[in-house]
């Protein structure tokens, strides 16, 4: 039988390597996002601009705090 115990720790580190560049990669979509979110509202002015904007950046922000906390936990 094989002792699983030292093929643990590997797994575990290269799963949370894998979140984080799942989560690094999200963090750089949030960014297009907004970038995307402002061409959008300079061709089409439907009058929501600002609320469009607003959720925009939020989104980016919670990504970038979610990505933080899995350095800082993981």
């Amino acid at each position: 039988m094989q002792d699983f115990g030292s093929i643990a720790p590997s797994i575990f580190i290269l799963i949370k390597i894998a979140v984080w560049i799942f989560l690094f990669t999200y963090v750089l979509f949030s960014g297009v996002v907004i970038k995307q979110v402002r061409v959008m509202t300079q061709t089409l002015e439907v009058g929501f601009e600002k609320p469009i904007k607003l959720i925009a950046l939020v989104h980016f922000i919670v990504s970038l705090t979610v990505f933080i906390l899995a350095l800082i936990i993981l």
